[in-house]
């Protein structure tokens, strides 16, 4: 009889138990290769997500195509999809290399990217919902595939931030730029021996005794966003990245090359300046410019040919660095990209159980977090607003028509501004003039039921003429003790009565906004996040007022202006808001008991 020690295994202690089907190598890469993309395109592509410009919701994919193919600054960013598509065929060989074996720290990222997805479904804005795509990608590659194809794909995944319109940095990047811009141009001018002067973003001929000449007479140009650099900024950033990438090996040249991006969009736009410039003192405004008509400026075919400077300068700038940093190596750099795939090569999956249990956590969660969403209130419930209403009409807010030695008259929303402002949208005016002669235009706008219905000022102003010199926020303290933040601009309009004679109407202009439940903010942006902050994580749906103040400054000749003027209207007003915020503006308490009367629909 044979011993316990000596007696011959059985078949089943030496074979391995069999792989459940769907734990079998080719039928995981499959699930991987359908399944993902399913769901990507289920939460992206199909799942309704926010309103854009439209009355229904439209999913993020689909509002983003139609909102960057109507604005031409924008409209590179079509390209990058494809773009990031052929970086990562380029790959291929070396993916194809990798094994599959994710790592469970890519929930992290999937989890953090089905979070902001779910919060700007919530809030109904489609920013949230580009940085889920960027998050659900990065998390559904660390889980499934791991960090080694990670790292691989780390370039073509940050490439793909092009893809989104950043509108929200045109004007916070832009700002800066302008004067900048304006105060470069001058000085080249000046070392050519064209006296220039800029005062913010306004660039004009220097006044000239001698000859006659006043500011501004032989050339006048205010440095618009659009010559700023801003719009030229961020796709010459995308073809520095790609530059970088394809010819350059070392991190840091790329990313010299990368920041250097900005100097060279700058560089660009003030040689455009130059040209413009130069052109109006050949063959005058209309011709380098363009014309004024109405509120509208019609660019001059010499105009739009300047702005292809900016390509051309900072482009060429691009390539001289390249050369410069690798010149040598450019040739072999590119070579190393797009090697062919070896055939009969496929990925591996060492961990076959891991990686089907990461899988179906990869596709479970999106479709969780969609039933999530099917059960989220979405309904815009708009609250009372923060500023009080007239007793005899609750759609307009209440100004009082006298306050102290001041006294008011109401002035009515003019056709252009119904045209200009979103459906809802309600406003009172006064004009209100002191027995020193000081007079102060208030206008308390009250938006619609429709998100984002307040324009800023800074937008509105330069298309009726005006130049924004610099804005600042400076502090209020309210006669009932109330302390808030407010937005204080300066701004001038030049205009021509007669022949030779300049006068430069000067003027300061203060404003804030005024939410719901006590809320207030000087900032646009800030304003934006809190509406959305507060509806997702308050349950309050901001119905917001802005308060603009206009204080005018008596016109004076160009070059001639008494800087007294601007110092005691600013006091002036500063008493005069004091006194008057109170009188339109509801406390938190008061919001809360109901004591104004309710929003109603237009």
């Amino acid at each position: 009889m044979a011993t316990e020690s000596t007696r011959t295994p059985s078949v089943s202690t030496l074979t391995p138990s069999p792989r459940p089907f769907f734990a079998q190598p080719e039928m995981l890469r499959r699930l991987a290769l359908w399944g993902l993309p399913a769901v990507l395109v289920l939460l992206f592509l199909a799942w309704p997500y926010q309103q854009w410009d439209y009355d229904r919701r439209e999913s993020v994919l689909i509002g983003w195509v139609r909102w960057v193919s109507k604005r031409a600054d924008w409209q590179f960013c079509l390209l990058v999809p494809l773009l990031v598509g052929w970086l990562v065929w380029l790959r291929r060989e070396e993916l194809c290399r990798l094994p599959l074996q994710g790592t469970w720290k890519g929930l992290i990222s999937l989890v953090l990217g089905l979070f902001v997805y779910w919060v700007g479904y919530k809030a109904n804005t489609g920013y949230p919902g580009f940085l889920a795509v960027q998050f659900v990608l990065s998390g559904f590659i660390l889980l499934v595939a791991g960090t080694a194809w990670m790292r691989t794909l780390s370039f073509a995944w940050l490439f793909l931030f092009f893809t989104w319109p950043m509108q929200p940095l045109e004007d916070s990047v832009a700002s800066p730029l302008r004067p900048r811009t304006a105060a470069m141009a001058a000085a080249a001018l000046n070392a050519v021996g064209v006296p220039a002067v800029n005062e913010g973003s306004a660039l004009q001929s220097a006044p000239d005794a001698e000859k006659g000449l006043q500011i501004g007479d032989t050339f006048s140009l205010d440095v618009d966003a659009k010559c700023s650099g801003i719009n030229s900024l961020f796709a010459l950033m995308m073809i520095s990245a790609l530059l970088g990438y394809l010819a350059l090996k070392r991190p840091r040249s790329r990313l010299l090359l990368f920041v250097c991006a900005v100097p060279l969009a700058v560089a660009g736009n003030v040689v455009r300046l130059l040209l413009l410039v130069a052109g109006t003192k050949q063959f005058g405004a209309d011709f380098a410019v363009g014309r004024h008509i109405g509120d509208h400026q019609e660019m001059s075919p010499y105009h739009t040919f300047a702005g292809f400077a900016v390509f051309g300068i900072a482009l060429a700038g691009m390539f001289a660095l390249c050369w410069l940093l690798e010149g040598r190596e450019m040739k072999a750099n590119l070579r190393r990209h797009g090697r062919p795939l070896a055939e009969g090569e496929t990925c591996a999956i060492p961990e076959p159980r891991s990686t089907l249990a990461r899988l179906l956590a990869a596709v479970a969660l999106p479709l969780l977090v969609l039933g999530i969403c099917t059960v989220t209130d979405i309904g815009f419930h708009v609250a009372a607003p923060g500023v009080k209403l007239r007793p005899d009409d609750s759609r307009l807010p209440y100004l009082p028509l006298s306050l102290g030695d001041y006294q008011g008259r109401e002035y009515d929303m003019t056709a252009d501004e119904k045209n200009l402002l979103d459906e809802g949208v309600r406003l009172a005016r006064n004009v209100y003039a002191s027995a020193t002669g000081r007079q102060i235009m208030t206008t308390v706008i009250l938006s619609g039921f429709e998100k984002r219905s307040l324009h800023r000022p800074e937008v509105c102003l330069p298309n009726q003429g005006w130049t924004v010199t610099d804005r600042t926020q400076i502090p209020l303290r309210m006669a009932d003790g109330r302390e808030i933040n407010i937005m204080m601009m300066r701004i001038f309009r030049d205009a021509e009565p007669q022949p030779g004679v300049k006068v430069r109407t000067r003027a300061i202009n203060f404003y804030w906004y005024i939410g719901s439940a006590g809320t207030t903010c000087a900032d646009h942006y800030e304003h934006v996040f809190l509406s959305y902050y507060d509806a997702v994580f308050r349950n309050i749906q901001h119905r917001w007022a802005m308060a603009s103040i206009y204080v005018p400054l008596p016109e004076q000749r160009v070059g001639q202006e008494d800087p007294m003027q601007e110092l005691n209207a600013k006091e002036d007003a500063s008493e005069f808001l004091a006194k008057l915020a109170p009188t339109f503006m509801l406390t938190q308490e008061e919001w809360l008991s109901g004591s104004n009367p309710p929003a109603s629909a237009p």
